[in-house]
């Protein structure tokens, strides 16, 4: 009960706050108290954080949320980090982060003499997040969550229902706390776009934002980039991006802060793009609303593997207000100024950089316009009464084909001509000199292996700007190495683009069915099923194996061990699959398992109730299953197990068919009935039968089956091997990837720490 009254006076404080600094417009006097107010509201968040972990950490399962997301089994860091692995928990994180940031906005706002207008609406957008809180309050109780269902007060679980196996990594402390820092990271450029139209300052705030939204999109690329290395390592569907909603919900408002970064960078310099930046501001910022919408609302639940459950009406009609109040806002207030913010601009010609970067900022305005299109395309067909289904992953592929190697070439060019005017003879020799060494650079590329058109087209715009940025990045880093983030995040982009070449478009793909200790060749290497070892003893509720993989090419030897496991998470009714990988600079070796069974020694066949079947191991020998029964005389097991049996005879036409029974023993457990079954000579012959599994029909149970095996009693009972199918793949140079992301997202670092000195410079504050 304290948690949930927490949540609600939260909520009161954020909306008083937000009003304080919005009185703070005209009244100095109540900006102390707003300040007092706004550093309440943060501890008091950090207070319902430490709340909610410390109910998880305890096991206190009368709280739906600790009940729906943890269990007695979590180690600690993964009980931790399940505080926010469900909606009620990661909207308090997203709330908390957004708080935190705005202790160290306050003081930055209100030495560049904007703390009332930023921080009212920064306050605003704390109090939709709270008003989310309330409506998905992590401190509900499970007997107020479920009284339909008849749940007593005061009924306590004994234990959770866990955290989604696939979030048991250690990737889940990490990845989202530093994906919902970029999305918290989104409010301020809009706060300070927002505090601009306010004031009518169309290019100061510029200059004091252009920091915050190089640390927005900095933060939130890297998350993005520990997604896509969380899924490849743990997935194992051998990728790092798949194109689905909740990956996309991160993709767009960072494609939208980019572009952001490239026009703010043009208004500095000729005071031009003023609606423009204003514009997308507010884009970056809806757009992580928007897609916390789609994710979120329940509207994509049938369309994405990701996407969170129906978050319930209340819930579901705040995000809507939230994205809505939000994109009007923004709009009216930039329509109502749109006549103020032509003043002091200036017109530049195509072979400059405020161009360039101009026709860049567009290209990738594009690709978050398709991004969106794609996402969205599920609730578009919904609204004009079409089948709700989801755009093919080529959709992105094929858009992003054009797109990719136009943002490539534009990025070099934007480099290659200068600010305001370029010299003919400058331009020329520059191009020049770049296609030459990419026309070069190419060539040997081709050689290497890449020959279709797509892929040598993408490889020659991506050698062209990784040689302008080279180039001009030496340059300029002798002169002043301050100046080197955006040539060193350019140069990652370019080292991306041919990770994403070689490991999408010459990724070796083989499927392997394996007995154990039998090598199989496929396509020059010798892949050896050793066994497999169940690991994690020590938890009861999953059963997990590694399995032993020896993969030997070119005199190479490489021991991988993928994961296959039930969970009582899902009731152990279908496995979860992690792949094992033996990493390399040139290349990773990549096992997916896909499959695991054994043999079928024993000749299993499934038959209806009254059915008359051949039995495999003689086609003389005719059976028929009359009925199954629960024969009393045998009564339980001594272990508490139900018998059951299935009614056999062998049909002859001299004799009365006799009937015998065919014994199994049922036990029950967290996956369903598990069939011990009992081995039973069928009269007048040598061969045995067993009941090994029994399938009701419950709409009619004259057509309930069972499944047999059989075996012949003379010989020794085999022993049926594994045979266990993966998916081998062989992944050139996707290191890449990895390297070219961490350098883009490094370049964005350099840059905050270079932009940050000059707003200081240039707002006349002390440095």
């Amino acid at each position: 009960m304290i948690g949930q009254i927490v949540i609600h006076v939260l909520l009161g404080l954020a909306a008083l706050t937000s009003l304080l600094f919005f009185a703070g417009y005209k009244r100095d006097d109540v900006m102390p108290t707003a300040r007092v107010l706004y550093q309440v509201l943060t501890f008091g968040l950090l207070a319902a954080i430490g709340m909610l972990v410390i109910n998880v950490v305890q096991h206190r399962f009368e709280y739906t949320y600790v009940q729906s997301y943890s269990s007695r089994e979590l180690p600690l860091h993964l009980l931790i980090a399940s505080f926010y692995s469900g909606q009620e928990g990661s909207f308090l994180l997203w709330t908390t982060l957004v708080a935190l940031i705005g202790l160290a906005l306050m003081p930055y706002a209100r030495k560049h003499r904007y703390e009332a207008q930023v921080m009212s609406f920064y306050g605003l957008i704390l109090t939709f997040l709270a008003l989310l809180l309330v409506a998905k309050n992590p401190f509900a109780f499970v007997w107020e969550t479920y009284a339909r269902d008849g749940i007593a007060n005061g009924f306590i679980p004994a234990n959770g229902r866990g955290l989604n196996p696939l979030l048991h990594n250690a990737w889940i402390t990490i990845h989202p706390p530093i994906l919902f820092t970029g999305f918290a990271s989104m409010s301020v450029s809009f706060a300070f776009a927002m505090a601009g139209l306010v004031r009518k300052d169309y290019h100061r705030w510029i200059n004091i934002a252009l920091p915050w939204t190089l640390f927005g999109t900095a933060v939130l690329g890297f998350g993005i980039m520990l997604g896509g290395f969380w899924a490849y390592e743990t997935l194992g569907w051998g990728g790092f991006w798949g194109w689905d909603p909740v990956e996309n919900s991160s993709l767009i408002p960072w494609l939208v802060s980019v572009a952001l970064v490239h026009t703010m960078l043009v208004q500095k310099r000729t005071h031009g793009l003023v609606k423009t930046n204003m514009v997308l501001a507010v884009t970056a910022f809806v757009m992580v609303l928007y897609s916390t919408f789609l994710t979120r609302s329940g509207v994509l639940g049938d369309t994405s593997v990701h996407s969170f459950v129906d978050p319930g009406k209340f819930a579901f009609w705040i995000l809507l207000a939230f994205m809505l109040t939000f994109s009007v806002l923004g709009a009216v207030l930039i329509l109502k100024r749109r006549a103020d913010m032509n003043i002091r601009r200036e017109e530049f010609s195509v072979t400059t950089r405020e161009f360039m970067l101009s026709i860049g900022g567009a290209l990738i305005m594009a690709s978050a316009i398709f991004v969106t299109i794609g996402t969205s395309w599920p609730v578009i067909m919904e609204v004009i009464g079409q089948p709700k289904v989801a755009v093919n992953i080529d959709f992105y592929n094929k858009v992003h084909a054009i797109l990719l190697p136009l943002i490539l070439i534009t990025n070099a060019l934007a480099l290659i001509v200068q600010w305001r005017s370029t010299p003919r003879h400058l331009l020329q020799n520059r191009i020049l000199w770049a296609v030459a060494i990419s026309v070069g650079t190419t060539i040997i590329t081709v050689v290497l292996g890449i020959r279709d058109a797509l892929s040598v087209t993408l490889a020659f715009c991506a050698w062209f700007s990784l040689v302008v940025n080279v180039q001009m990045g030496w340059s300029f880093m002798r002169k002043s190495p301050s100046m080197m983030g955006a040539y060193i995040s350019h140069v990652g982009i370019a080292i991306l683009v041919f990770g994403v070449i070689t490991s999408s478009l010459y990724t070796e793909m083989h499927h392997v069915i394996m007995e154990i200790g039998k090598p199989v060749k496929v396509a020059g290497m010798t892949v050896t099923f050793n066994g497999k070892e169940q690991i994690e003893l020590q938890f009861k509720d999953r059963e997990k194996f590694a399995y032993s993989v020896t993969v030997e090419r070119n005199g190479e030897t490489a021991v991988l061990h993928p994961i296959l496991y039930f969970s009582d998470f899902n009731r152990r009714m279908s496995p979860f699959l992690e792949p094992g990988i033996r990493w390399g600079i040139l290349n990773d070796l990549y096992v997916s398992p896909k499959a695991t069974e054994y043999e079928n020694v024993f000749h299993k066949t499934t038959v209806q109730r009254g059915s008359t079947f051949v039995m495999p191991l003689d086609t003389t020998i005719s059976l028929q299953l009359e009925r199954f029964t629960m024969p009393m005389e045998e009564g339980q097991t001594p272990d508490g197990r139900m018998q059951m049996a299935a009614m056999l005879s062998v049909p002859s036409q001299s004799a009365p068919a006799p009937s015998f029974k065919a014994l199994t023993r049922i036990g029950t457990g967290a996956g369903g009935p598990s069939f011990d079954p009992v081995w039973t000579t069928i009269p007048g012959t040598h061969y045995d039968v067993a009941l090994t599994r029994i399938e009701r029909n419950n709409a009619d149970p004259t057509k309930s089956k069972g499944e047999f095996a059989f075996r012949d009693g003379t010989k020794p009972t085999p022993v049926p091997k594994e045979i266990f199918t993966i998916e081998l793949s062989v992944k050139p140079l996707i290191s890449l990837v990895w390297i070219g992301v961490i350098t883009m997202v490094l370049g964005f670092f350099f840059s905050i720490v270079r932009w940050s000195r000059m707003a200081r410079v240039q707002d006349g504050s002390p440095s």
